[in-house]
């Protein structure tokens, strides 16, 4: 099975456009890292924001890699469409 970092890979150099990984609306404060930290609720917001839009971008490069890995079977195979 390939990961993810392959198959955008592939599609990188397949000349298709990947869209780019999701940034964090906020930047990453260390000091929310530490053990009993209170962490804000607008913190909190943005980790699931991120999280939400990783698994979409995550999605939609599994999309384009199926796309992609379709096309050369039927191109591979012509008399099978």
């Amino acid at each position: 099975m390939l990961t993810l970092h392959r198959k955008e890979k592939i599609l990188r150099k397949a000349g298709i456009p990947v869209p780019p990984f999701p940034a964090r609306r906020l930047p990453l404060q260390e000091r929310h890292l530490r053990d009993a930290a209170r962490v804000p609720q607008e913190e909190r917001d943005a980790d699931a924001e991120q999280r939400a839009a990783v698994q979409a971008w995550r999605q939609a490069v599994d999309a384009l890699h199926a796309a992609l890995a379709e096309g050369r079977v039927r191109s591979a195979h012509p008399e099978s469409s």
